[in-house]
């Protein structure tokens, strides 16, 4: 309960607006009402609840829509055993496996087309219907080498069994009956299933068919796979809206991929013994000529006289040292020169095409001299690397990095190493030949008599067993390639498939719905906000005290719609409560006698309901009160009392009656009525006479309470004519109607008129959130209350 006492002198300008009262006892400042966080929120939602619950519902009702637009995701995985070594694989054996490809290729090799295509072939993935549960109907939906790719619309009339095909941009057409191939024309091989035309009635299944490739590229971007370094693990993960769908294409993927790895690894080890067996069907052929030239010379020399005759065993160290030297050093140079000539040879048909470059391991110097192990280690390479672009190109394609970097390196020893060691090799075979040729020359005179023929026999002997040792070394490193190719394991293992989950591991459809609740519900309150923002009616007493500087002077609770129960002790006393209050308040600031006008801004605030109950107030206190019914248009103050409307007011302004024929008794002990009297055209210049004037003091000494209810402000001059005679104003106004811009421009011309605002009533207020202070305690009533008010 708010009250105030304005100074009480009369001058022409009104009582400031204040925000709070001043207690007319000790002067001391009322406390406001303390107003808890967000009170005006929950005012403005509660007001406006309506339109947020509507607004929520719309919010609710598009989460739940674009809940049903969004599918959950599910994620399946599976897990590979990368195996990087074999059994064959062990250093110390002649033949060593090296694993397939490193750490990094493996994860390349899952994701290469080779696979995914495979995949994409084999499930029929590059077809996909608008509606998952028509994908089973795709089962053996095939392509041509040749089609035509886009969306497409097919309809069924199961009536006719017959099924029409067109295309979504209209460039295709095709028709057929329930046997026919569908799309032949546009390059598609399907037979639809005999389930679409069973029954009666339509069908109609919309799909899209893509290239594989753009499909195998999207499916590379739905899987993720984790091989992490020095691990041997390789996880796999894929998801998909179709839980099913997606267990089936990873477990297709993996098996795809151990079969493409074995073949692979086969075809790395049978490449590699294929190298092997052309280098073995060489050395054999070496190893026949060479048999072949010692046995015809054998054959030739059988009837010539041998070197020397036989000597006995254990004597052969005894035969003349410089005879075995000179023997030793032609021997030596023979072999030069021949193993000379021979790499000359080599190195003539190397060049021009006709022998390879592993015919100079054939010549001895090559073969077993130190001064060559460059020229081997050259070859060792090249075999190697060789056996590593067959395999690469198993893999890969003749432009990728790998191939192109193997292939220049053994294009490099080809072409450059090897000549360049060949041509040092036989350079320096020539300085040793010609070194050996100038030792011999000076030693040749002393065994001109020794026959050649032993030391061609000794040479081509020598040339047999180099020979036969090389045919020897490749026939075993063959038949361990041949077993490596018969026992060749893939490097991965499937270690766990991939199962399909009952759970999403994404599902935004709850996500969307509580965003949507959310967003729905800050649109909502916003919205109530903003209303209440731009919102012209008076609904808060902040408003009151504020913006039109009025302290309140009492607040009237609203009631039911078709008034009060008067039955109820409670609404009855919550309205006796607030009238004695509003009472009060005007006993204190007006003094007495009290003399007061009762006016609101516009129509329909309550104005001459509160100055009724008001004036009844001040009688039931035992004062002596008359109540003036100052509205001359339209007051209905003498219906309320079931009183003649006149003679009245109007009557007396005009002199044509006295003030004791117009002043009435009521019902009420010590309250008359002053009605209105009848309408006249010239009643505005009655009420601004100073006869008007004349009677408010009048009355004032007659009576100690004059109760003036005043037409509204916004009707004209009235009010204000009316609050300049009783020197006192009250306001009253009603919460959710009132505009609280008119009613601050109206009070505005009271600033210039002698007339005390003593405050203003809210009128019609609900017991909630901040008026909720302005009730009153249940249970304190008077049984015989319901005789002292006029209940609405």
């Amino acid at each position: 309960m708010d009250e105030s006492t304005p100074s009480h002198h009369n001058v022409p300008a009104r009582v400031p607006r204040v925000q709070a009262p001043v207690w007319p006892a000790s002067g001391i400042a009322a406390p406001a009402i303390p107003k808890p966080p967000f009170e005006r929120s929950w005012s403005a939602i509660r007001r406006h609840r309506w339109i947020v619950v509507g607004v929520l519902g719309l919010a609710v009702i598009i989460g739940i829509v674009a809940t049903r637009s969004v599918d959950p995701q599910y994620e399946v995985r599976a897990t590979i055993w990368i195996e990087p070594e074999t059994p064959l694989s062990d250093a110390s054996g002649p033949i060593r496996t090296r694993e397939l490809l490193n750490s990094s290729a493996w994860v390349e090799l899952l994701r290469s087309y080779r696979i995914v295509d495979a995949v994409v072939q084999k499930l029929a993935l590059f077809v996909q219907p608008e509606k998952p549960r028509d994908f089973a109907r795709f089962s053996n939906f095939a392509i041509a080498n040749r089609f035509l790719p886009g969306k497409y619309a097919f309809r069924v009339d199961r009536t006719a069994k017959r099924w029409n095909l067109t295309s979504k941009d209209g460039t295709f057409s095709d028709s057929g009956s329930m046997a026919d191939s569908v799309g032949l024309r546009a390059g598609l091989r399907w037979v639809a299933p005999a389930s679409l035309f069973a029954g009666s009635g339509k069908d109609e299944i919309d799909f899209t068919v893509s290239t594989p490739r753009e499909t195998a590229i999207e499916l590379m971007k739905a899987l993720s796979a984790d091989l992490p370094e020095k691990s041997n693990f390789l996880w796999l993960r894929l998801r998909s809206e179709d839980p099913q769908l997606a267990q089936l294409t990873l477990n297709t993927w993996l098996r795809e991929y151990v079969e493409v790895a074995g073949e692979l690894k086969k075809r790395n080890v049978v490449q590699f013994a294929n190298i092997l067996g052309g280098q073995l069907q060489y050395a054999e052929r070496s190893l026949h000529d060479a048999e072949k030239a010692l046995e015809d010379f054998r054959v030739h020399t059988i009837t010539l006289p041998a070197e020397g005759g036989p000597v006995a065993a254990g004597l052969e160290v005894t035969r003349d040292p410089a005879l075995k030297s000179f023997f030793d050093q032609k021997i030596s140079y023979d072999d030069t020169r021949n193993d000379r000539e021979a790499l000359e040879k080599v190195i003539s048909g190397a060049k021009a095409g006709t022998v390879p470059w592993e015919a100079a391991l054939l010549v001895p110097s090559v073969a077993t001299s130190p001064g060559a192990d460059a020229l081997r280690n050259a070859f060792t390479q090249l075999h190697a690397k060789q056996a590593e672009l067959a395999a690469k190109r198993e893999v890969y394609t003749d432009q990728h990095p790998a191939v192109l970097e193997v292939a220049a390196t053994v294009q490099t020893l080809q072409t450059q190493t090897i000549p360049r060691l060949a041509s040092m090799l036989l350079v320096q075979l020539k300085q040793r030949e010609s070194a050996e040729n100038s030792r011999i020359s000076g030693a040749s005179r002393e065994l001109q008599a020794i026959p050649t023929r032993t030391i061609e026999e000794m040479r081509l002997r020598r040339a047999v067993a180099v020979s036969e040792g090389l045919y020897t070394t490749l026939k075993s490193r063959s038949a361990e390639a041949q077993l490596a190719k018969e026992s060749a394991m893939p490097d991965v293992t499937i270690l766990d498939s991939a199962v399909a989950p009952l759970r999403p591991i994404r599902n935004t459809g709850p996500t969307l719905l509580l965003l949507a609740l959310f967003g729905g519900l800050g649109a909502a309150i916003g919205l109530a906000m903003l209303l209440d923002t731009f919102d012209p009616r008076i609904q808060y007493a902040k408003q009151v005290t504020d913006e039109l500087g009025l302290s309140i002077v009492g607040a009237i609770p609203r009631f039911p719609k078709g008034g009060a129960d008067t039955r109820s002790p409670d609404q009855v006393s919550q309205l006796i409560e607030s009238i004695r209050t509003v009472r009060m308040h005007i006993q204190n600031a007006a003094g007495f006698p009290v003399s007061i006008a009762v006016t609101s801004p516009s129509p329909g605030d309550g104005k001459s309901f509160v100055a009724a109950n008001l004036a009844m107030s001040f009688a039931d206190a035992g004062f002596r009160t008359v109540l003036v019914d100052a509205d001359t248009r339209r007051g209905v103050l003498h219906e309320m009392f079931q009183l003649p409307i006149g003679p009245g007011l109007t009557e007396f302004l005009s002199s044509a009656s006295s003030l004791t024929a117009v002043v009435r008794p009521t019902s009420h002990a010590s309250l008359s009525i002053l009605s209105r009297g009848e309408k006249r055209r010239n009643s505005p210049e009655l009420l601004t006479s100073p006869a008007l004037a004349a009677l408010a003091a009048d009355l004032r000494q007659r009576f100690d309470v004059v109760v003036f209810d005043t037409p509204p402000l916004a009707a004209g001059v009235d009010a204000y004519a009316i609050a300049t005679a009783a020197q006192n104003l009250m306001l009253v106004l009603r919460i959710g109607q009132t505009d609280r811009r008119m009613a601050s421009a109206k009070l505005q011309l009271l600033d210039r008129l002698p007339v005390q605002v003593l405050g203003a009533v809210l009128n019609c207020i609900e017991a909630k959130g901040e008026f909720a202070y302005y009730k009153y305690s249940e249970g304190y009533g008077v049984a015989d209350e319901t005789s002292t008010a006029l209940v609405p």
